[in-house]
């Protein structure tokens, strides 16, 4: 039964490409640059959207939350069985890539299309988040790769940098957020009893652009930013 009065994010992707930078710059406006560990950290904060506070629980995952080619195969078995039991427990999900890394774009693409066959499209809400933007002398993935990624799944995308500007990163975090909020209230309304879950799937992709459909021409442009 869906929670009115919280959120559950998940924030996921390699190591070293800011997952844990973005999500305490978003909390608390301060940036750390370092961090290494192989525990995840629960993180609670209140949000209000009008005039409604919400708490939102924001799981910021480690390394065992992606898989790599150089890991040993029991490595593998452990972190995808992290990363299930992470998809589980979300609502929403901010997919984190470096810029200047083409192996975490590919595992952000990965774990796209995991989270696109373990959901329902109804039940979740995604944001592709790009960091390090500030980087751009050492610029891997150009902004209109991110968009297209984006657009392939039907999620938000920002790129942002955790390092030079808080308010790149709390935007994109708000707009997350809003959106998972109405998914939450569409998925309350009483029409999803008579519809069913396939036709609410649908109404929420006439109101927030997410289609199954691939083809570039039937594809709605979601929220995106570079900032």
């Amino acid at each position: 039964m869906t929670n009115l009065n919280r959120i559950r994010v998940v924030v996921l992707g390699s190591a070293r490409v800011g997952k844990s930078a973005v999500t305490v710059r978003y909390l608390t406006k301060r940036y750390i640059g370092e961090y290494s560990s192989n525990s995840d950290f629960l993180y609670r904060h209140n949000v209000t959207f009008d005039n409604v506070t919400t708490e939102v629980e924001i799981l910021d995952t480690s390394k065992c939350a992606t898989s790599h080619s150089h890991r040993m195969i029991q490595d593998k078995k452990q972190a995808t069985g992290c990363l299930y039991d992470h998809i589980r427990w979300g609502e929403a999900f901010v997919v984190v890539y470096s810029v200047c890394d083409r192996a975490s774009f590919n595992d952000a693409h990965e774990l796209l299309d995991k989270l696109a066959k373990l959901k329902l499209p109804s039940y979740f809400t995604t944001l592709l988040l790009g960091n390090k933007r500030d980087l751009d002398h050492s610029r891997e993935i150009c902004v209109d790769a991110g968009q297209e990624l984006s657009l392939q799944y039907g999620c938000q995308f920002y790129e942002v940098s955790a390092a030079e500007n808080f308010a790149g990163v709390s935007l994109a975090f708000q707009s997350l957020l809003r959106e998972a909020r109405s998914v939450q209230l569409l998925r309350a309304l009483p029409i999803r009893r008579k519809l069913g879950v396939n036709s609410v799937s649908k109404v929420l992709g006439n109101i927030f652009g997410k289609n199954s459909n691939k083809a570039s021409g039937d594809r709605k442009k979601r929220p995106s930013l570079s900032i």
